[in-house]
């Protein structure tokens, strides 16, 4: 026989809650890129290429395609592809479970994560976007020409996932001390 303990089925009520809001916030995000096609390429792409410029001191233009960063005498594109569209999608799924364990709606938890995960999409992509380009000036031309695109994308990756896992401490961080904080 199982027994359940009243608590174990909290936690479960609250683990359904919190994937219903994840997969909520994902197909919302995804209707939103869906719904306005240039959400990409001239909100998530500008942003993170315009805030790059700034950390970068020089301005981003718009060129064929994207938006054209000139570093070192070297112009980097930012296209649709170096949106962080797929980013967003995973804050926004972060960001949704994060807001439900804090007892928020499935509602509440989109509606603040729509906007949170855009602008945190902008902010690490533009640190990507800084970090690709200086690993593009020196150190992707030492290796083989085989291994450039590799290169690009771990460099991504190395900003990109680090980001999530900070994002991730730091809201399970503030979750356990506000939680603690009133007992």
């Amino acid at each position: 026989m199982i027994r359940f303990q009243r608590s174990s089925i909290l936690w479960v009520g609250v683990n359904c809650r919190a994937a219903v809001s994840v997969l909520g916030a994902v197909l919302a995000g995804k209707l939103w890129l869906k719904v306005i096609p240039r959400l990409e390429l001239d909100f998530l792409a500008a942003g993170a290429a315009g805030l790059a410029g700034v950390f970068t001191g020089v301005g981003a233009r718009r060129g064929d395609g994207g938006w054209v960063l000139s570093v070192g005498g070297m112009p980097a594109v930012v296209t649709e592809a170096c949106s962080g569209a797929d980013y967003f999608l995973i804050l926004l799924a972060l960001l949704g479970w994060q807001l439900v364990q804090r007892g928020r709606s499935i509602g509440i938890a989109i509606l603040v994560g729509l906007p949170a995960a855009g602008l945190l999409t902008i902010f690490v992509n533009s640190l990507r976007i800084v970090t690709v380009v200086q690993a593009h000036r020196w150190v992707i031309p030492l290796l083989p020409a085989s291994y450039g695109h590799f290169a690009h994308m771990l460099t991504g990756a190395a900003v990109f996932l680090p980001s999530l896992i900070a994002l991730n401490l730091l809201l399970e961080h503030h979750g356990h001390t506000r939680t603690a904080s009133r007992s």
